[in-house]
């Protein structure tokens, strides 16, 4: 199976497998300069799209998101409650709205979601027998200027949402990589334990220069990863359905 991923900007990618595209956390539109916005307009244009949001931070949700979604063939949405319950007016119509350690089924998509540290959810997707982690704000968030307790909480959180992501097979991964943290954000550690086929770092604000330095730390539990620079650029790979590399 052909699979394709497109950055478009900070935790915003697409992701084409087996005939249809999944969209993660579209952001508000003042994040998408003029390259952003015509590479997500491009690749949602007559697509059958499946749209997540993972919480509700201008960052990664934007109000309009069915309108961003027009040129779509077909369009769902998944949304987290904290979007629900904040911004009740911008869920689209026949929305899936997810709470936090649930199983779903939704547009031919077996769905999970994981409690995010930050807010809102991560979630685990599989996909015509391909498994897709997508990070969303789920991350180690250890500041150096937090109190002890709450460094130890915050590592502590992630490593057993990182040991229940790693029960099974992974294909293909977005998790932050945040480069204002020594530890990354945990993403050296997620990929040592989750070892995903593909591992795609996300939260860079735009600014994607330096991941090429921390690549070589990414690629320690044997994953690929996806290097980008621009909005708009794509990384393609073949996985069989089974979710084994090809």
């Amino acid at each position: 199976m052909r699979v394709r991923v497109t950055y478009i900007f900070h935790n915003c990618f697409l992701l084409d497998i087996g005939g249809r595209t999944l969209l993660f956390d579209c952001p508000d539109g003042k994040y998408l300069k003029r390259r952003a916005a015509e590479a997500l307009s491009l690749g949602l244009g007559g697509r059958r799209v499946t749209a997540f949001v993972s919480h509700s931070h201008d960052d990664h949700f934007r109000q309009d998101l069915a309108v961003a979604c027009a040129g779509a063939a077909s369009a769902d949405f998944v949304v987290s409650d904290d979007v629900a319950e904040m911004y009740p007016a911008a869920v689209p119509r026949g929305a899936l709205v997810v709470e936090p350690d649930e199983a779903y089924s939704f547009s031919g998509l077996a769905i999970e979601t994981l409690m995010s540290n930050d807010l809102g959810v991560a979630y685990l997707v599989e996909v015509n027998g391909v498994r897709v982690y997508f990070g969303g704000d789920l991350a180690a968030w250890v500041w150096e200027t937090a109190a002890e307790a709450e460094r130890t909480f915050t590592a502590e959180f992630f490593t057993r949402a990182l040991e229940r992501i790693a029960r099974r097979p992974v294909d293909i991964a977005f998790t932050n990589v945040d480069r204002r943290l020594a530890n990354l954000a945990g993403g050296p550690e997620f990929a040592r334990t989750a070892r995903p086929r593909l591992l795609v770092p996300m939260h860079a604000f735009g600014r994607t220069a330096w991941l090429k330095e921390v690549r070589p730390l990414l690629m320690a539990g044997g994953s690929d990863v996806f290097v980008y620079d621009k909005p708009g650029q794509t990384l393609e790979l073949d996985l069989e359905p089974s979710g084994n590399p090809t």
